[in-house]
């Protein structure tokens, strides 16, 4: 008789997991999609604040090197490749993405985006090389950069390039506006600099 009863009480147990079970599958089968855009929610939240965090730190850091190397302007640029072509090739674009400028020296951000990589190959050549170190921007090779650059006043440049995973994503920029650059340069502490932007950018 023990046994019978014992036998009942554990198929009770069973039948009212079975049945916690049940409900618990029939609200997150009914709720999936409230639960899926909450979870959605929070994680762009997440990483909406944390971009907001990272763009405050970055033009942070971009003033101070703009001042502690004593040029008018201090930028990143960025790249994307949003068109595809026919035959499966990439066209691959350049904007700048971060601009800090000295009191008194025009913005260019705006005007600086969406531009064709195709139109710069010399000028981002150098970059990638190390050799984005003009004092005078008349000794630039690319004769269109060289136009165009002048007509945003630069009168000399400095640029260091940022990879990532052995690829070019990015590079760090001061421009010499209201004067030439004629002090020394240390390159290697200025590329340590770009390297720290550079790793906050990617993050």
């Amino acid at each position: 008789m023990n046994e019978v009863r014992n036998i009942l009480e554990q198929l009770r147990k069973a039948k009212t997991i079975l049945l916690i079970l049940l409900f618990v599958s029939f609200i997150l089968f009914y709720y999936k999609s409230l639960i899926t855009e909450v979870v959605e929610s929070k994680v762009k939240k997440d990483d909406l604040k944390e971009d907001i965090t990272n763009g405050v730190l970055i033009h942070q850091m971009l003033n101070d090197l703009m001042l502690t190397y004593k040029s008018d302007r201090a930028y990143i640029f960025q790249f994307t490749n949003t068109i595809k072509y026919f035959d499966g090739h990439h066209r691959n674009y350049q904007h700048m993405t971060y601009e800090v400028c000295a009191n008194g020296v025009s913005s260019e951000c705006q005007n600086l985006q969406n531009i064709p990589t195709s139109l710069t190959p010399l000028f981002l050549q150098d970059v990638m090389l190390d050799k984005m170190i003009y004092r005078d921007i008349d000794s630039l090779q690319e004769t269109s950069t060289r136009i165009e650059l002048k007509k945003q006043g630069i009168k000399s440049i400095v640029i260091a390039p940022y990879f990532k995973d052995n690829k070019f994503v990015a590079y760090v920029g001061l421009d010499y506006v209201k004067e030439p650059y004629n002090g020394k340069f240390d390159y290697r502490k200025f590329k340590a600099r770009t390297n720290e932007i550079g790793f906050i950018l990617t993050q």
